[in-house]
């Protein structure tokens, strides 16, 4: 029998994270919410790329990482984690308090609190989202 693993990254967990405590309603809004937080990290590796739509910012990184969730069974519907993604959070969520990317999000989660629909609206006048064409790639440069 053949068994599929999972090889979890930074970004796996943050995802997850994300998900336990943000209300996302739509995949649109995580893209974007990832998307404000590494347009405002100064001192910060970003680890997204970014294409942008006419109304906001897609990443195949984050979305990738989407399907393996739902592939793996770990959410119960759209953005919403069950017991089992729970629990791949919480063994390894002791990672993320060893690194600024993460920490910056959850600081950006507490500024928005309930309201989601503000990440859509924000990334409108965000100064990189603005000063590119649609369909173009949004690369923040790795800060090491």
């Amino acid at each position: 029998m053949l068994t599929e693993t999972l090889h979890y990254t930074l970004n796996h967990i943050l995802l997850l994270r994300l998900m336990m405590i943000f209300p996302f309603e739509k995949v649109k809004t995580l893209h974007n919410f990832l998307f404000l937080a590494a347009a405002r990290s100064c001192d910060c590796p970003r680890p997204f790329t970014f294409i942008k739509l006419k109304s906001g910012a897609y990443s195949f990184e984050i979305q990738k990482v989407l399907a393996e969730f739902k592939r793996s069974d770990y959410m119960v519907d759209h953005l919403k984690l069950n017991d089992k993604g729970r629990e791949i959070y919480y063994s390894f969520a002791h990672v993320l308090k060893y690194h600024r990317f993460p920490q910056h999000c959850l600081n950006m989660v507490q500024e928005y609190g309930e309201n989601v629909w503000r990440v859509d609206h924000e990334i409108l006048f965000e100064q990189k989202f603005r000063e590119k064409k649609v369909g173009d790639k949004i690369i923040f440069q790795p800060i090491f």
